[in-house]
C-alpha cells in the first residue's frame, strides 16, 4: 500500500546533519526517530506529536524537532503541530513512516515467578509501574545536548523492538538495547542529567532513570550496584552504577532504554558509531 502526502507544501526537507551539530540518526519507522528542520528561527518553536511535547534542539541558525516514534505506530503519514513564540496560529510539519518488521526472541527464564508472578507480587508490580510511568512523563524546557556516548562497553545486541516470548508465553516487545558485558562493569551516564527515579524493581531489578531535559529520558536496568541518589545532578561520563543480573534476566547485561516524548525509541540511533 502506498501512502501519498496530502499537503505537499507543508512537507519538511530531510535534514542533512552537519558534523558540528550532534543529532541522532533519523529512522522513519516504528520505534525510530523523525528529525525535522523547522523553517523559522525568529521565534522559539513549541511543537507536539500526538499531544506530547517534542524535543527542540537549537544550533546557531536553526531549530530541529527530534520526535520519538512509538513501536505501535502504523505505517502512514503523520505530523507534528505547534506554533512559534506567542503566536496562536498552528503550523504542521508532515512526515511519512514506513513499516518495519522486528524479529521474535524466545527466552527461557529459570525463575518462573518472573514470568508468572504470584498474587502477592502484584501490588508491588503495579506500584512500580506507576513510578515508571511518572518517570517517563518528566519534562522541562532546558536546552539538551544530544552528543551521547555508549553507557557501557560491550556487545550491542540490537535487541530493541524484538517480540519476546518468555517460557513459551508472548510478552511486550523489547523497549531497549541490551549490552552484553561482565557483571561489575561500570555504567556511565551518556549525557548530563538528573536522577528522577531509582530502586530495586520486580522485573527490571536495580535501575536508574535520568532526565536529560525536554522529555529525553534514559533508563539503566538489571544493575548490581547503584552509585547515585534520587535528585542527583549527573555529568556525562559519571559512573551511575554497575552491570548486574538483577530482575528478570538470563545473565549479566545492561538494559538501556531511551525515551522521547514519552515513548521508548532505539538507543542505537543516538550512538556516534552509527553516523
Amino acid at each position: 500500500m502506498h501512502y501519498i502526502p496530502l499537503f505537499c507544501s507543508f512537507l519538511f526537507l530531510l535534514l542533512q546533519v552537519s558534523p558540528s551539530f550532534a543529532l541522532p540518526q533519523q529512522s522513519l519507522v516504528p520505534g525510530g526517530i523523525a528529525v525535522i528542520e523547522l523553517d523559522r528561527i525568529d521565534k522559539t518553536p513549541s511543537f507536539k506529536f500526538q499531544g506530547k511535547p517534542v524535543l527542540i534542539s537549537q544550533s546557531a541558525d536553526r531549530y530541529i524537532a527530534v520526535v520519538g516514534l512509538p513501536l505501535s505506530l502504523k505505517p502512514g503519514e503523520y505530523f507534528i503541530q505547534g506554533h512559534w513564540g506567542k503566536e496562536k496560529s498552528l503550523q504542521k510539519k508532515f512526515f511519512l513512516v514506513k513499516d518495519k518488521q522486528y524479529t521474535t526472541q524466545h527466552i527461557e527464564i529459570k525463575d518462573k515467578r518472573k514470568v508468572n508472578p504470584y498474587a502477592e507480587d502484584m501490588d508491588r508490580i503495579l506500584e512500580e509501574k506507576k513510578r515508571k510511568q511518572k518517570a517517563r512523563k518528566a519534562y522541562n524546557k532546558e536546552p539538551v545536548d544530544l552528543d551521547f556516548e555508549q553507557p557501557s562497553p560491550g556487545i550491542l545486541t540490537g535487541s530493541y523492538g524484538r517480540r519476546r516470548v518468555f517460557n513459551g508465553q508472548p510478552r511486550k516487545p523489547h523497549s531497549g538495547m541490551d549490552i552484553a558485558t561482565a557483571e561489575g562493569t561500570p555504567v556511565k551516564a551518556p549525557m548530563d542529567g538528573t536522577v528522577i527515579e531509582l530502586g530495586d524493581f520486580f522485573f527490571s531489578g536495580k535501575l536508574v532513570y535520568i532526565h536529560h531535559g525536554q522529555g529525553l529520558i534514559t533508563l539503566f536496568a538489571h544493575l548490581s550496584k547503584i552509585n547515585v541518589a534520587l535528585g542527583d545532578s549527573i555529568s556525562k561520563g559519571q559512573i551511575i552504577g554497575e552491570v548486574g543480573a538483577t530482575g528478570r534476566v538470563t545473565g549479566p547485561h545492561l538494559h538501556w532504554s531511551l525515551g522521547l516524548n514519552q515513548t521508548w525509541v532505539d538507543p542505537a540511533l543516538f550512538l556516534p558509531a552509527l553516523e
